[in-house]
């Protein structure tokens, strides 16, 4: 289905206005010289009716250009939902297609125990990533319908990096992972919220990198801000895309086709959980001649 085309309001706007100024000048141009012929002079009631209709015209044109705007977003809203339903099919049914194969694989064959063990661990991963979508849908939800969504806990960045570390080994286990800490901080976040932006930003990391995948962690601490530094070897960012990267469903070319099962909310959450917390992300160039920094900086709390 071949969708309907959008044209851009401003466009339609200038095209209503040039419109509705001609047709006012012509019919005033009209009135005039009319009375001209009729040799009348134009009186108060003539500059009466001229102001109501143009008045009105313009009131017509006003009202035509609201609905054109209200269609406009309305189209907008149907490519969305669209595009949603879409990116949820598509990223469901690529683990869901796996897991069911590595299940059929065991059910019907005897094999070593080595491929077995290889087999349950393939799954154990699609379904990590199952759980990760699922978290992102709930975590996106959460952020539009609550206002006070998240219950926050004191902890030090180092604690909860430790924890992270721990908790996400088979996710990191692909990745060459090196951590640094230079001074630590004490953050009231929520652990849970703060784990997702993590596992999103390593699981970017590592889907992105044309070779083995690389992820730096470091950590520092100025006046009362906590900053963490996440980087990656990845294909990188280019500057001019570094904002749009943070809407909701919107992804890279370059990503589409490395990585096909993309949702595009994974940063979106990332900003929106960071910004629930009164700080704020920045994305930079890598260090080296690919890959992409996030900068995430969270206030710090009294001892």
């Amino acid at each position: 289905m071949k969708s309907p085309r959008q044209w851009p309001a401003f466009t339609v706007f200038i095209s209503l206005q040039i419109a509705w100024i001609s047709f006012v000048a012509f019919l005033v141009f009209g009135y005039i010289k009319y009375n001209a012929i009729r040799i009348n002079p134009i009186g108060t009631w003539d500059i009466v009716v001229i102001i109501e209709a143009s008045t009105l015209l313009i009131l017509i044109l006003a009202g035509i250009y609201f609905l054109f705007i209200l269609y406009q977003r309305q189209l907008s809203l149907m490519r969305t939902q669209m595009h949603f339903i879409s990116s949820i099919t598509h990223a469901f049914k690529t683990p869901l297609a796996t897991m069911q194969l590595y299940l059929e694989t065991i059910r019907k064959r005897d094999l070593p125990e080595e491929t077995k063990l290889r087999l349950l661990n393939g799954m154990l991963g699609e379904n990590a990533r199952l759980k990760s979508l699922v978290d992102n849908f709930l975590a996106s939800a959460r952020l539009s319908y609550s206002r006070k969504p998240y219950q926050y806990q004191k902890t030090s960045v180092s604690a909860f990096i430790n924890e992270f570390l721990q908790r996400h080994e088979s996710l990191l286990k692909e990745a060459k992972l090196l951590t640094r800490i230079h001074e630590d901080a004490p953050i009231s976040i929520d652990p849970e919220a703060m784990h997702l932006v993590f596992s999103n930003l390593a699981e970017n990391a590592i889907h992105y990198s044309n070779d083995a995948p690389r992820v730096d962690i470091e950590a520092w601490h100025e006046k009362n801000w906590a900053y963490i530094q996440f980087s990656d070897s990845g294909i990188g960012i280019p500057k001019e895309k570094r904002r749009e990267i943070f809407k909701m469903f919107q992804r890279l070319p370059e990503a589409r086709v490395m990585w096909g099962s993309g949702t595009g909310i994974g940063l979106y959450v990332v900003k929106m959980i960071i910004k629930a917390h009164g700080g704020s992300i920045k994305v930079t160039a890598g260090s080296g001649s690919t890959g992409t920094s996030f900068l995430i900086r969270l206030p710090v709390v009294k001892q």
